[in-house]
């Protein structure tokens, strides 16, 4: 399908260095071609790729080191991992693996299919796998989505087709964590075991897609036509595009110059978009429909551990009061969860701690490019000094901060995914029982045992208050005319699958 040419990047770099045609009459006779004529000629530009247009930048391009739903991107498109998880059910499936299975209670083994090749041709083995997990569990990056690999104890190469993973004890929900980012299958020949990658060192994985181009304003993916994996795609180039706001992504929109839209719209411009949309049918005057992903946008705040205030139960006490009556989520873990339950209190008005008549000054970190972040973090400093005497300074694009708005989905849409950043930095007096409290939860097979257990967990977050639910509400996808979703279109929690586009 031949795309539409305005507004684009590319097109005006293409633009500037064409000769616009003359304005003059035409002349009365036929002219002949010279070169000085030939040369002026404009030659026609070619249409744009296939673009998606988003405001949230990756900070990496290694998987090990992806902590942010736009790192994820190209860690789940250009990487690929040995299961899939469809994230509305948590259901598994083989990925680059043919099967995967328990062999024994501690015994995760899964056979590879044959002729797997990254995309510099190399061939990807058992050995590959064993040194991408080993290596994501070394580095370790706060906030990964390693931390899910808890329960490992060591990785074999059976042989060049078998790989076996022995836990430390029963984990019934191990294979969901090879289908995390931080599972994803690197090159043993390029990648550092020791280091996290630069965005400068070139990206090589063995996903659907190849990263092949990356600039400030831009990445680009093109199908890798040998993947043997569950996620193949069939658009042959991807431009990944970063615009600089919601009024950016809005102008795209209204001029047709892209063709998805992730995320990136604040609330006045998705209302606008909403009306215009009830106006023409289901569709904008440009043609784009809307998907929304219902519960898949959870807003929270976290108190960061280095943060001197969160040591101070009555710190962390105010601050939950503060916000207890527009708070709207009452659980760590969203409602469509299996395992979820109410345990934080919402609405009313909430009794406030003593803070010994003191004024405490904190910082507050959002992320300036993520939809209405700006927005919510000036109500949450609001709140917090009407209501609890505090004084916060919103400090943008930075973890050095006492408290951090996120709205980054879990690595995978199981309550375990959910509780992760909440466990990861439990307090020191509640770490251990927390820690056994997950263990078990994962060791067992019976589901309502389980839920038990989880439900104990989010009733030790709720008295904790170092990780506060905020709400719950849809992610918005635009897509523009003749694009549309096929096959198991996100990650597995709800991150944009390049894969799943058709043109």
């Amino acid at each position: 399908m031949r795309r539409p040419l305005a507004g684009t990047v590319a097109l005006l770099v293409v633009l500037a260095g064409c000769t616009l045609p003359s304005n003059d009459p035409e002349p009365a006779h036929e002219p002949v071609d010279t070169p000085a004529t030939m040369a002026s000629a404009s030659p026609t530009p070619p249409p744009r790729p296939f673009t998606v247009t988003t405001t949230e930048v990756p900070a990496t391009f290694d998987p090990a080191a992806a902590t942010t739903a736009a790192d994820a991107i190209v860690a789940l498109n250009a990487f690929s991992r040995l299961m899939v998880v469809h994230p509305q059910v948590a259901e598994l499936k083989p990925d680059l693996a043919r099967d995967c299975l328990y062999t024994s209670p501690t015994t995760y083994e899964c056979d590879l299919s044959e002729g797997l090749t990254f995309h510099n041709g190399h061939a990807l083995t058992a050995s590959d796998v064993k040194f991408s997990i080993e290596r994501a569990y070394r580095l370790s990056v706060p906030s990964s989505s390693i931390r899910l690999f808890d329960s490992l104890n060591r990785v074999e190469v059976a042989d060049d087709l078998t790989v076996r993973f022995h836990l430390k004890y029963a984990d019934t929900q191990f294979g969901h964590a090879l289908a995390t980012p931080a599972a994803s299958i690197v090159d043993e020949e390029l990648y550092d075991p020791d280091a996290v990658r630069p965005n400068e060192g070139q990206v090589v994985g063995s996903g659907p897609y190849e990263l092949v181009t990356t600039a400030p304003d831009r990445l680009v993916f093109e199908r890798f036509t040998d993947y043997r994996g569950a996620l193949t795609g069939q658009i042959d180039e991807i431009q990944l595009e970063f615009a600089a706001d919601s009024a950016a992504v809005e102008a795209a929109v209204a001029e047709a110059s892209t063709d998805v839209v992730w995320r990136s719209l604040s609330a006045s411009a998705l209302e606008r978009i909403t009306t215009e949309m009830a106006a023409g049918g289901g569709r904008t005057e440009s043609g784009f429909t809307r998907v929304e992903l219902a519960g898949a946008r959870v807003n929270r705040l976290v108190f960061r551990p280095a943060s001197p205030f969160r040591d101070d139960p009555a710190v962390r006490g105010a601050v939950a009061a503060a916000l207890q009556a527009d708070r709207t989520l009452a659980s760590v873990v969203p409602p469509t969860v299996e395992g979820s339950v109410d345990a934080f209190p919402v609405g009313g008005q909430a009794e406030m701690p003593d803070l010994g008549g003191q004024r405490l000054r904190l910082t507050l970190a959002y992320t300036s490019r993520a939809p209405g972040a700006r927005d919510r973090a000036a109500v949450l400093r609001d709140r917090l000094e009407e209501s609890a005497g505090m004084s916060v300074q919103l400090v943008p694009d930075t973890l050095e901060a006492d408290l951090v708005l996120t709205d980054r989905p879990a690595w995978v849409n199981t309550a375990f995914g959910w509780l992760q950043p909440y466990v990861d930095d439990a307090l020191p007096g509640s770490q251990a029982k927390i820690d056994q409290l997950v263990q078990s939860a994962r060791e067992t097979p019976d589901p309502a045992t389980r839920n038990a257990l989880l439900a104990e967990i989010q009733q030790q977050a709720a008295v904790d208050l170092t990780l506060i639910p905020l709400s719950v509400g849809p992610e918005n996808m635009l897509l523009g005319p003749g694009t549309t979703l096929q096959g198991q279109p996100f990650g597995p929690a709800w991150q944009l699958g390049l894969w799943s586009l058709r043109d």
